[in-house]
């Protein structure tokens, strides 16, 4: 491939996408109450939520450092893997991710002004992670050139939507994501609100009881978000989850028409996040 693409481990994948656009995945590091678990390996992927589910403290996370991304950049360049570099991260707004791609960039171009690297803030995660790597992919495959595909990206991320739903909201809770009130307010009543990132940041959508009640409003609501799904590409995301997703697609494939629509897993840090029987979509 004439440009590398490289993605944070909160880019959601299943293995014939991560195969296909020979993507290069940067992990986090996940703290459990005394534990640190590396976002690398999918084998160890349950085992990990189940760690993470079962912890009565806040589980937190740590960013990928400059010094990893400058060790990729250097990997791809001086084995010729590719002429350019483009790199996904996680939301600037939740975590410092983007900062360390964007600090290794500066560094590893000031020894070697040619390199074309650029980072893209995707304001989202998850699912919006995915899309917007993938939506680079598919720009790479019509053969445009590397600022050609900056442009078109940059626009892309702005005009993208991500929404999600959550089974529970502990984690958010514990990490302040979510305010305490809300959050318990939200379980008393059997409330699965729709959340939305907005300009990197989560806010809330709309409210509805029952999970599979808010998987219809939010699939009602994309014709709210967009004019023409038409050119689009969803993802869906989830964590243990399956049939919600597939329950999704189907309602959404019955209302619009969008070019592409895949169904991913979900990492260890999106499913520390979205935790057990979260969704999380983008399109």
């Amino acid at each position: 491939m004439k440009y590398q693409i490289i993605g944070d481990s909160g880019l959601d994948l299943n293995e014939t996408l991560k195969a296909e656009m020979n993507l290069k995945t940067i992990p986090f590091t996940i703290y459990v109450e005394n534990e640190e678990l590396v976002d690398n390996d999918p084998s160890k992927l349950e085992e990990g939520r189940n760690r993470i589910y079962a912890s009565r403290e806040a589980v937190r996370s740590g960013c990928p450092s400059p010094y990893t991304y400058e060790e990729a950049y250097e990997e791809v360049f001086s084995q010729g893997q590719a002429e350019g570099i483009f790199v996904v991260t996680l939301s600037s707004k939740l975590s410092g991710s983007f900062n360390s791609a964007n600090l290794a960039a500066k560094s590893y171009k000031e020894a070697h002004p040619e390199a074309k690297i650029h980072v893209f803030d995707s304001l989202s995660a998850s699912a919006g992670e995915t899309n917007v790597a993938y939506y680079l992919y598919k720009l790479e495959n019509q053969g445009l050139d590397f600022d050609e595909i900056v442009e078109k990206g940059e626009n892309y991320v702005h005009a993208m939507r991500t929404f999600f739903i959550l089974e529970r909201m502990d984690i958010l809770i514990r990490n302040g994501r979510i305010k305490k009130t809300a959050g318990l307010l939200a379980k008393t009543l059997k409330i699965k609100p729709i959340m939305m990132g907005k300009e990197g940041e989560i806010s809330l959508y709309e409210m509805s009881r029952g999970f599979k009640k808010s998987l219809v409003k939010l699939a009602e609501g994309i014709g709210n978000e967009v004019e023409e799904t038409k050119g689009r590409i969803l993802f869906i995301s989830h964590t243990r989850g399956l049939e919600k997703a597939q329950f999704f697609k189907k309602k959404v494939e019955e209302l619009y028409d969008f070019d592409e629509i895949h169904i991913v897993e979900s990492s260890l840090l999106a499913s520390t996040y979205a935790d057990d029987g979260g969704i999380v979509v983008a399109f």
